[in-house]
């Protein structure tokens, strides 16, 4: 990342009654959280701060959500102060994003560092990589007048620093106990833009009793009363709390291998709802993974929900309503999937009313969908005019072929029938062996069918 950028960041000093907007971040850095920071950016701009305050702990995450960040960093229009708590880590992706942050601050016992990449469980040793990272670090470092020697080490010999440390070597600005104390202090400070050369600007904090000795070309925010201002404590959406839990490595990789070995159980057992839950946890899998985009995932799930309710509804397919429950889940969660902040230009306020209407509006659906296939599963358990004891022994006529679950004629009406072996095909007798819930266990027969009279049930 070049200085050209920084060039050109357009930040808009704000007012002492403005407020702060405060984010506590934690976990891991993956391509959620760059949308959890592009949605902050935008709450903050909608309430005009004059300050975005993160509290990280974080032990790294994915380079290209790290590097995403950075960049939103370097060009937001509100400052952004990344604050490490006390006794917590911001090691590895957590150093590169404290040292993009305007103003870099920690807590007692806090610690960052550990910047060196990893390939798997070995360390990366390409030289043109690392030259790579190394000159993002140091552009950034660069940029607010840091320490660009630290941050090299900090990714070629795994450097890690306390807080007292990392400010006399100036890697971060300020050391406070508490976030509270780190407001009081920042009212002592001025954040200012310089010119260190032709085309070389730097953004960097000064006391503002020092100004009059600093050479700058403008304030970008005079931080005095910062203390006072009306803190607003940032919250991601509920969709993306739920895209956080499956981007974790560990629950993506138990839904990837959930929904393999899933499928391949279910090819070999009858019925198709053991297919259906194995490719719902593969594609949440793969969204987790970020191979495939949530609006793409909440579509499909949508209108497998959609198919899997009609199915329910329309069909016996002998799950006892379970296909259904599972349709409606997926409808919902699918709808929800589907409105992801920032798709739109609108307040943050606003898509929150809207997801959450969108969000009613789809349960009101699917509690009617619900109680629809309810009466309906009512409906198809009423009692019946045979008596199963009566069923082994009954010809009937493979209407459609049984490989092994296919449809039937038999007491004068459709069942559903699943071929105790082998496969049998459409128009050949079969002989009832048994009753199965709602569904006939069949097998081949040479005693030739004979029409039945109407029945109902």
């Amino acid at each position: 990342m070049g200085f050209s950028s920084a060039a050109t960041t357009s930040f808009e000093s704000k007012q002492t009654g403005d407020p702060v907007v405060v984010y506590q971040l934690s976990g891991q850095i993956t391509g959620v959280t760059t949308l959890a920071i592009q949605d902050l950016l935008t709450t903050a701009n909608d309430a005009s701060a004059r300050l975005i305050i993160i509290e990280l702990s974080t032990t790294g995450g994915e380079l290209g959500a790290v590097g995403q960040i950075m960049q939103l960093f370097t060009t937001s229009p509100i400052p952004v102060l990344v604050y490490v708590p006390s006794a917590s880590q911001a090691i590895s992706g957590g150093t590169y994003l404290l040292t993009a942050s305007s103003i870099a601050a920690m807590g007692p016992a806090a610690r960052i560092g550990s910047c060196h990449p990893i390939w798997g469980i070995f360390p990366f040793t390409d030289p043109n990589y690392l030259d790579s990272l190394v000159a993002l670090m140091s552009s950034h470092a660069h940029l607010h007048e840091r320490n660009e020697t630290t941050a090299t080490q900090f990714i070629l010999e795994n450097l890690n620093l306390g807080p007292v440390e990392a400010q006399n070597l100036g890697s971060i600005e300020l050391v406070t106990n508490s976030h509270d104390e780190l407001l009081v202090t920042l009212e002592s400070y001025t954040l200012v833009q310089r010119e260190l050369q032709r085309d070389d600007f730097s953004y960097r904090i000064f006391l503002s009793a020092d100004l009059g000795s600093i050479n700058y070309t403008q304030i970008i925010q005079d931080l005095d009363g910062v203390s006072a201002a009306n803190r607003i404590t940032y919250s991601p959406s509920f969709s993306l709390n739920i895209l956080s839990f499956l981007a974790h490595p560990v629950i993506s990789f138990i839904l990837l291998q959930v929904g393999i070995w899933g499928f391949i159980f279910a090819l070999n057992a009858p019925g198709h709802l053991g297919e259906i839950v194995s490719a719902i946890c593969i594609l949440l899998a793969l969204v987790g993974l970020g191979i495939i985009g949530i609006s793409v995932a909440g579509m499909v799930m949508m209108i497998v929900g959609l198919v899997l309710i009609i199915v329910e509804a329309k069909t016996d397919i002998g799950f006892a309503g379970l296909a259904g429950m599972i349709g409606v889940a997926c409808f919902v969660f699918g709808g929800i999937f589907y409105l992801p902040p920032n798709q739109w230009l609108i307040p943050s306020q606003l898509m929150w009313a809207f997801q959450g209407s969108s969000a009613v509006v789809a349960l009101v659906f699917a509690g009617l969908f619900g109680y629809a296939i309810y009466k309906a599963a009512q409906a198809r358990g009423l009692p019946s005019d045979f008596d199963p004891k009566e069923m082994p022994g009954t010809i009937g006529l493979a209407i459609t072929n049984l490989d092994p679950e296919g449809q039937i004629r038999a007491f004068g009406e459709n069942w559903t029938a699943i071929a105790e072996e082998g496969v049998i095909k459409a128009g050949e007798s079969v002989e009832v062996v048994k009753l199965d819930g709602i569904r006939l266990i069949v097998k081949r027969s040479d005693v030739p069918y004979e029409i039945e009279p109407e029945t109902s049930t």
